[in-house]
């Protein structure tokens, strides 16, 4: 058993190798040491905002035109008083999404002996396994993307009308039940995609897109990009950052930006599940998930499959992402 991983002792350094194997036991470090699981910063700012809903499905009324019967009149001249059908309704159906457990009631007994509890830890990684599940249905990115996923990010904010050359979106999509391809339901389409080219993105670009997100004192409050795009734009700002105060001797050289990231009165957040090459700006007060509070994170209880010795548990969540407001959002293109 030389050179075994686990809890065989290695030689060398031992030399009773038979004699160790036989009496020695490894420590096992009291943790599950995670080496896939990746966080999302995108996720959490979302679901900070979200909210719970009962309901078979999601229905949103809309104000989808400004209605024009007012305005200055005098004296007797006649009003208009016609009816304006301004309200539209939008639909979402409920996604539900699931992780099982699955655990042989032998490997059970073995582990019984000692060392740490199998069943804790299976299911410590079934918890880790199902929000890298949420985590990419926010983009709908593989593996196991399909059809039946939520309305993702890209759906919600990057499917607008195509831009200027260069950038390739899907130039139209229906999304909770309305036609954006319809030049009446304009209403619903996020900003129009812009355009930085095959170069690195310049404030004026990012700045024009995060105006047109932009309406009145509400502001974006988030920017996310992949790692490649966030480093280059970051980077604009590096040299304006302070080195150092009346007390440069005392203090570290700062060469980045310590905290956040802040662009106006959007954090800049780079997302590791984000699509490449692609920079959204998002109003989180907007967008948010919508969960089922009678499927919030239920576990089903362990049942034993006929004809087998093993018992599986699953994991349950019913939700959708929300956006009431898609011309809150919009993204910019470097195509490179």
């Amino acid at each position: 058993m030389a050179g075994v991983v686990g809890t065989g002792i290695q030689q060398p350094p031992a030399q009773l190798l038979n004699t160790m194997d036989a009496i020695t036991q490894k420590y096992i470090v009291p943790i599950l040491a995670d080496q896939v699981l990746r966080p999302s910063p995108t996720w959490w700012a979302l679901t900070r905002k979200g909210k719970k809903f009962k309901g078979g499905e999601l229905v949103y009324p809309l104000l989808t035109a400004e209605e024009l019967t007012g305005g200055a009149y005098y004296g007797d001249q006649l009003l208009n008083t016609a009816v304006t059908d301004s309200i539209q309704p939008a639909n979402q159906v409920w996604r539900h999404y699931y992780q099982a457990v699955s655990l042989p009631v032998t490997d059970i007994i073995a582990n019984s002996g000692s060392g740490l509890d199998i069943l804790q830890l299976k299911m410590e990684a079934a918890s880790g396994s199902m929000l890298q599940k949420l985590n990419r249905a926010l983009w709908h990115t593989s593996p196991q993307n399909t059809s039946i996923d939520v309305d993702d990010i890209e759906s919600w904010i990057g499917s607008g009308l195509p831009a200027a050359p260069n950038v390739t979106t899907v130039a139209t999509n229906t999304i909770a039940g309305i036609d954006r391809s319809q030049a009446a339901n304009s209403f619903w389409l996020p900003q129009t995609p812009a355009d930085a080219g095959n170069a690195t993105v310049t404030t004026s670009v990012m700045e024009g897109q995060y105006q047109n997100c932009t309406f009145g004192y509400d502001e974006p409050d988030l920017i996310v990009s992949d790692q490649t795009r966030y480093a280059s734009f970051k980077n604009i700002f590096v040299p304006n950052v302070r080195y150092g105060d009346n007390i440069q001797d005392a203090e570290a050289v700062q060469a980045g930006i310590r905290y956040h990231f802040l662009y106006n009165n959007a954090v800049v957040l780079q997302d590791k599940f984000a699509p490449a090459g692609i920079y959204y700006i998002i109003n989180t007060k907007y967008m948010f998930p919508v969960f089922h509070p009678a499927s919030y994170f239920r576990v089903k209880p362990w049942l034993a499959p006929t004809n087998q010795d093993v018992i599986v548990s699953t994991f349950f969540v019913t939700w959708q992402l929300a956006n009431i407001g898609p011309r809150m959002g919009g993204k910019v293109v470097r195509a490179t």
